[in-house]
């Protein structure tokens, strides 16, 4: 009869220290390689939301009316006013280069004759959705106050903004469109032209307002149908957050000149479980209104 050998009890127990030695120095070596690759992926992840939310507000700042950028008095809030349609205008009055609307019937350079609308050379021109129409907003300014009739956020007759409740229709021929305008009041008329005969179509106000960890730590954007004097320092409730996490934040606004265009500087500081990053985002602006 053949023996069967077997692991003795000494032999059992030098097993499991020896392998109780091994997985310890194997859990020492890869321990690290382990967290780093764990910090890593929690940065990554908090690049990747940081970048997400200023390639959003630099999309946004490049879509806004020229001239129409602005921040709240904390510098923590920036509203724009957002482009829907744009073009080049012809203009309705004999010997003009702007654009004036009034209720009249009849005695404009367009093609039905009529003074409440105006010529597009763009046959596809859509205006679902506009709100207002702008033309030559020189973003002028007071101080840190719009100016009345040369700001889109501040409102006159003549200004370069229509006024809100103003509706648009469109009626399309072979090669342009005709665009006419019911206004809530009588008359209106633009303070200035556009050198270059531009006009804008605008939809909504956006707006980004940056709460750091002291005050809820997030980036929120909004929009709003409303034109209000100066941006607020608070986020409308229905704001929706595009960035969690946010410890730091800085806007800033700089306004082009004639030899150079605007530029926006944006920088956003994420943290969670340790881990910081910071990035930083400058968008160029179009000023040529």
């Amino acid at each position: 009869m053949k023996s069967v050998r077997a692991f003795t009890l000494v032999e059992l127990v030098m097993v499991i220290a020896l392998s109780g030695i091994v997985l310890l120095m194997v859990t020492s070596i890869m321990q690290r390689p382990l967290d780093a690759f764990v910090d890593q992926s929690r940065r990554s992840e908090l690049v990747g939301q940081a970048a997400v939310a200023l390639n959003r507000m630099a999309r946004d700042i490049r879509l806004a009316v020229p001239n129409s950028i602005r921040q709240s008095p904390d510098t923590r809030t920036l509203e724009t006013l957002n482009i829907r349609q744009a073009g080049r205008y012809v203009p309705n009055r004999a010997g003009g280069e702007s654009l004036r609307f009034s209720s009249e019937p009849d005695g404009c350079e367009t093609s039905s004759g009529r003074c409440d609308g105006f010529q597009v050379l763009d046959p596809a021109l859509s205006v679902t959705g506009a709100r207002w129409l702008v033309i030559n907003n020189i973003g002028a300014t007071s101080g840190s106050v719009p100016t009345a009739g040369g700001n889109v956020w501040a409102y006159a007759n003549p200004g370069v903004i229509t006024p809100t409740g103003t509706t648009f229709s469109a009626a399309a021929s072979a090669n342009e469109t005709q665009v006419t305008l019911n206004l809530p009041g009588s008359d209106f008329a633009f303070a200035y032209a556009s050198p270059q005969r531009r006009f804008y179509l605008a939809d909504q106000v956006i707006g980004y307002r940056c709460n750091p960890a002291s005050s809820g730590g997030k980036l929120l954007r909004y929009t709003a149908t409303a034109l209000s004097a100066s941006a607020s320092n608070t986020a409308p409730a229905e704001a929706v957050p595009v960035a969690s996490h946010v410890t730091a934040c800085s806007f800033a606004y700089q306004p082009g000149t004639p030899q150079r265009p605007g530029l926006v500087t944006l920088s956003l500081t994420l943290a969670r479980d340790g881990e910081s990053i910071t990035l930083q985002q400058q968008v160029h602006v179009d000023n040529a209104p």
